[in-house]
């Protein structure tokens, strides 16, 4: 079975300073309390190894330790939250990393999300509606006749609304396939810029996103039975500029890297193995089979051995 993805977005752009954070976590995954950088890219590397999958390029990162190898998560929930470098998340109980360069993460939606409101009418609709979280959340300086707080609170409805559908297919979280959940909010960046960071709004809007994640960690928590990770990531900015560098056919000679400066090799994947071991064995099979063909064609009796001639011997016998 393919693996249960909720992706709201694609991450691909660069991040700027920040940090990556767990808020739970099984015991079987060990997470070291430290103030060691991880970079972005390397994030669904720390997500694949800690549900027991390999990875292409080894992780030495050591933030994560071993754990348990009998006993992996069965889900990681990874919300990226854009506008602010750090939330003031409770002490003791989450653990958080410096974070560098990019995060990349793809995937596709599971059916059973499709109902989830995405467009901005829908969003809006939903959050009127009467089970909504609108009714339960201290809305204080925020305002329901503002499009700025509206799409901010929509995106915690969108957080309660996943819970929930869960809730209810308690099937996807027992099945034997792992899932990944990776989520970006941008409604706190969205105040941000209205208000600024310095207003009522914007420090009201972050307790209650502090408040909503937690919440939303311990269900995708408790949904697994305590089998599954919830990591949270903040972004003060993408840097968007990722275009295609040009390059000069008048260009002299090609600048060295300053983190290579011995003209070292590029270091093999685990594929390379494999592939080279291919093309070998497939070439000397070819070679001999070209000259064991070759032989027995050049030591042919064209009397006896060939078809044609026999036929064309019978045929004239005939006539």
């Amino acid at each position: 079975m393919a693996a249960l993805v909720v992706l709201l977005s694609l991450l691909a752009a660069g991040v700027l300073g920040n940090e990556f954070s767990i808020l739970r976590s099984p015991g079987s995954v060990v997470f070291r309390d430290g103030n060691w950088p991880i970079p972005g890219e390397r994030i669904p590397d720390v997500a694949a190894l800690s549900m027991g999958f390999s990875v292409k390029e080894d992780l030495s990162w050591p933030g994560l330790a071993v754990g348990n190898l009998f006993h992996r998560p069965r889900a990681t929930v990874m919300v990226m939250v854009k506008g602010v470098d750090k939330l003031a998340l409770p002490p003791g109980r989450v653990i958080s990393y410096p974070l560098e360069n990019r995060v990349y993460m793809v995937g596709k939606a599971n059916s059973v999300f499709e109902d989830l409101s995405v467009t901005l009418r829908q969003l809006r609709n939903r959050l009127f509606q009467e089970n909504s979280v609108l009714n339960s959340l201290p809305l204080n300086s925020l305002s329901r006749n503002s499009e700025v707080d509206l799409l901010f609170l929509s995106e915690l409805q969108v957080l309660h609304d996943i819970s929930s559908l869960l809730s209810r297919h308690k099937h996807l979280a027992k099945d034997h396939s792992p899932d990944l959940y990776s989520l970006e909010l941008a409604g706190l960046d969205e105040i941000g810029k209205h208000y600024g960071e310095d207003s009522e709004q914007f420090r009201d809007a972050s307790k209650i996103l502090v408040d909503a994640l937690q919440k939303f960690a311990d269900d995708m928590y408790n949904l697994y039975g305590g089998n599954a990770v919830v990591e949270l990531v903040t972004v003060r900015s993408f840097d968007t500029s990722l275009v295609r560098k040009t390059r000069t056919i008048l260009e002299a000679k090609q600048a060295k890297s300053p983190s290579s400066p011995y003209n070292l090799a590029y270091k093999y994947n685990l594929e390379y193995a494999v592939v080279f071991n291919m093309v070998l064995w497939i070439m000397i099979a070819l070679a001999l089979a070209v000259i064991i063909t070759s032989y027995n064609i050049w030591n042919m009796d064209p009397g006896y051995d060939s078809i044609i001639y026999r036929m064309t011997n019978q045929k004239i016998r005939m006539d």
